[in-house]
């Protein structure tokens, strides 16, 4: 049986970096704003679990390759 790849806190951090520049300041304003994609939930909001993480880590990716249509 193949297991679900997870998101770990690590990538999440990684990826954060990346698209906001490693800007600390742009990386927690971002976390603590409603996103509509998230159903207006603050992205922080969804850093307590895998499943949740790896909900973010799409998001992020959407944002970095602009597919957020």
């Amino acid at each position: 049986m193949q297991k679900k790849q997870t998101c770990s806190e690590l990538q999440l951090e990684h990826k954060l970096k990346v698209i906001f520049n490693n800007d600390s300041a742009q990386i927690n304003e971002w976390l603590d704003t409603p996103i509509p994609r998230l159903n207006g939930q603050c992205p922080r909001s969804l850093l307590v679990t895998d499943e949740k993480r790896e909900e973010l880590f799409k998001v992020l990716q959407e944002m970095q390759f602009g597919d957020m249509a």
